[in-house]
């Protein structure tokens, strides 16, 4: 068939005769076999294609699963990766990976959507600066939350129960994800003292409450990060909570991680600092040539958006970056909040060698200003990644800091005028 189909469509072109084409066929001897293997080839082509058509659904399926399991493997092979790189054998480095995620590997299960309500949503470390803000915020839509920390808060809200738990704890973990439908874990550490390290808390004690949480049937599990988690990076901080990811999502598949930008807000130890020194120091001084990048964003957003997240039907999505409308230099984003409070301090540059020693000596005290993680931190650009989604398919219009800057100073200048003697 396709023999003579070739041959029409070359007469029809050339001009040639049936005589003269036959002639030329029985010259070339080599396309004559091809042609022949291409007519006996032809059912099993057709057979392939009607397979082809019946595994597209199921090739589709699957393209759907590596969507959601695909981040959380490449973290783990840069786990492995970086455990390699630094001279570790093979062993040392998975035996790594499985101390991270206690020994366990789960099967990654069909995320069929939420087949039931939150109605109760365990938040560890809910007394925290973020934590606090994700009660309030989903305490307004969820039947009940639950607090989960060393040193658990008020509350004045009848839907919010507050309990002591240990995240270094498998007992007590058990006990404050019992009933839950949704647990987020909003526990952060920022200065190593004692048991806790950062590998403790942002790596183990992640891994160890994302495992519970699987094996308690918890719908829902929320892990908070930040941007630049990275368990390639040389920095520990910044290593082990890209190690967190890795083992969170690996031992709760489906487990979505929240990466904020910087964040700011009432109470902060960002703009709050800033301010401070901005308004007592003649001269302020940089972080290095003051030309990193970063997207602040406010710590109520975030709240939002972890709270959406646990709330709605759909399958998430297993990465979120959140971050603040703009990206701006450290030393504009300085000059900015200078400007608008009226600050007439200089702002002078200091090599980071310096400002790592400085950390290193104020995290000696109860309450340090300044962190070695923090310095790290700011030597890298910590803006939301373009292929990840964030506050736009969540809905959400991020609040610029110009605004909460605005405000807060307002509020500054009224309590300064009311506590003058009249």
């Amino acid at each position: 068939m396709l023999k003579h189909l070739l041959i029409e469509v070359i007469g029809h072109v050339s001009g040639l005769s049936d005589a003269q084409l036959e002639q030329i066929e029985r010259s070339l001897p080599a396309t004559k076999a091809l042609i022949d293997l291409l007519n006996k080839a032809r059912p099993i082509i057709e057979q392939a294609e009607a397979l082809y058509n019946e595994a597209q659904p199921m090739i589709d399926e699957a393209r759907k699963e590596w969507q959601a399991v695909g981040p959380a493997a490449q973290i783990l092979l840069d786990v492995i990766s970086h455990h390699l790189n630094k001279g570790h054998s093979p062993t040392e480095a998975a035996e790594a990976v499985r101390a991270a995620l206690g020994g366990s590997m789960q099967n990654v299960a069909q995320d069929r959507g939420m087949d039931r309500a939150i109605n109760l949503v365990t938040v560890f470390g809910g007394s925290g600066f973020v934590g606090r803000r994700v009660v309030r915020h989903l305490s307004d839509t969820i039947t009940k939350v639950r607090t989960a920390s060393r040193h658990p808060g008020r509350t004045e809200r009848d839907n919010v129960e507050q309990i002591v738990a240990d995240a270094h704890d498998e007992r007590s973990v058990e006990a404050a994800v019992m009933g839950a439908d949704g647990v987020v874990n909003a526990i952060s550490l920022y200065v190593e003292h004692g048991g806790d390290t950062f590998f403790s808390v942002h790596v183990e004690a992640a891994a160890r409450i994302a495992r519970v949480a699987r094996r308690a049937g918890v719908k829902r599990f929320v892990h908070l990060s930040g941007i630049g988690a990275d368990a390639a990076s040389p920095s520990p901080y910044i290593r082990n909570r890209g190690e967190g990811e890795a083992a969170v999502q690996a031992a709760f598949p489906g487990a979505v991680v929240i990466r904020p930008a910087v964040m700011f807000g009432p109470d902060d130890a960002f703009l709050t600092t800033i301010l401070r020194l901005l308004r007592t120091l003649p001269a302020y001084p940089l972080f290095g040539d003051g030309r990193t990048r970063l997207q602040p964003v406010h710590v109520d957003d975030v709240a939002a958006a972890i709270a959406l997240v646990l709330r709605q039907t759909q399958r998430p999505s297993p990465v979120y970056e959140l971050a603040g409308p703009r990206v701006y230099s450290y030393e504009e984003l300085l000059r900015d909040i200078a400007r608008t409070a009226g600050s007439r301090s200089v702002l002078v540059r200091i090599p980071f060698a310096f400002w790592t020693a400085v950390a290193g000596l104020a995290e000696t005290l109860p309450h340090p200003l300044l962190t070695r993680n923090q310095v790290e931190l700011m030597q890298i650009d910590t803006t939301a990644s373009d292929s990840k989604p964030g506050f736009d398919i969540l809905g959400i219009s991020p609040r610029p800091l110009e605004e909460e800057l605005k405000a807060r100073l307002k509020r500054t200048n009224e309590e300064t005028r009311n506590a003058k003697p009249d």
